[in-house]
């Protein structure tokens, strides 16, 4: 009697035994598999000391982070108004401050370009982008895009111009409720936005016709050094805006975007190809001193210095910014 009760209550063990260890692995892989699923969904990166720090467009959400809170700031060479301006940057837009000087801050721009910008053009309250729960992510696709008090319309908050983005946590049919720098909110309605669902999605890559429809947009805008919008745009400018709301993410600098794509000679360009302008510098020998975007295989559009606005150019005959002399594709 005692040897076999001692058999049971063997065999009870082991299959209770058995019964943990199974759960123990099943329930190891469940966990292995969420902790998977939640790096590879995630933008985060394991700081020095083992914390995870977020990053949107390249700038990490610390104490170090702040946002643009006005549509569109200047970022110069030096913390003076009277110096070169760089780069500019927009409304929500993420920056990272690397230190403050008497009402400035130096800081690097998602671009990567690092320059001065006033202290009062931007906030450490990053919560507009950072830290909330968000439904969707809004990026402005038109030249200028009001966002306004109420759904319909109502007081405007703020004018946002191509490039900016907005995180939504409410919408309404085609309008969507954003929130914006300094703890407020606003709307956005209509055409001239796309929705990027879910919110830390990249921008969806469209084609080199798209890209050259939206350089179009801006034909007839002013010249203006390192500028990014319809108050003021230069020709890499034009290529960087236009590009990186149909998904293509290109250097800002004339010099980047002379290394980035497939070259291709003159004859073989199409629709949407970089088209580089050749010119004399000023030590009288030829240098490239532009760029545009083709819009049909003979013309370009590009924001020419000499020539002082967006204008339309053609593939064989000189104009007053240059010569095209070469090509690159950036589209497939």
């Amino acid at each position: 009697m005692k040897s076999c009760y001692r058999r049971k209550w063997f065999g009870r063990l082991s299959r209770v035994l058995l019964l943990i260890l199974l759960l123990s692995v099943s329930l190891a892989g469940c966990g292995e598999r969420a902790q998977q699923t939640v790096l590879e969904e995630s933008s985060d990166e394991t700081d020095g000391g083992g914390q995870l720090t977020e990053y949107i467009s390249g700038i990490p959400m610390d104490e170090n982070a702040a946002v643009v809170t006005v549509s569109v700031a200047d970022v110069y060479e030096e913390p003076d108004v009277k110096s070169l301006r760089v780069t500019q940057v927009l409304c929500n837009q993420p920056v990272r401050v690397i230190s403050n000087d008497n009402g400035w801050a130096r800081v690097r721009t998602i671009s990567g370009t690092t320059g001065w910008i006033k202290s009062k053009f931007i906030t450490d309250d990053i919560s507009s982008i950072s830290g909330r729960v968000y439904i969707y992510r809004i990026v402005v696709t038109s030249r200028e895009k009001t966002v306004y008090s109420r759904p319909g319309s109502g007081a405007t908050m703020v004018n946002a111009y191509m490039g900016a983005e907005f995180y939504a946590f409410n919408n309404s049919d085609d309008a969507y409720e954003v929130f914006l720098p300094g703890n407020r909110t606003g709307w956005l309605k209509g055409s001239g936005i796309i929705r990027i669902d879910p919110p830390n999605d990249p921008i969806p890559v469209t084609n080199a016709s798209d890209f050259a429809s939206t350089a179009l947009k801006f034909k007839g805008t002013s010249f203006m050094l390192n500028g990014l919008t319809l108050l003021g745009i230069d020709a890499p400018g034009l290529v960087y805006i236009s590009a990186r709301i149909n998904g293509i993410n290109v250097p800002i600098t004339l010099e980047g975007q002379l290394k980035t794509g497939v070259e291709i000679p003159l004859e073989k360009v199409r629709t949407g190809d970089l088209v580089f302008l050749s010119a004399p510098g000023d030590n009288g020998e030829d240098e490239i001193s532009c760029v545009g975007i083709s819009i049909d295989g003979s013309n370009y559009i590009y924001a020419g210095r000499k020539t002082g606005y967006v204008a339309i150019g053609e593939l064989y005959r000189e104009n007053p910014d240059g010569m095209a002399v070469t090509a690159r594709r950036i589209f497939d």
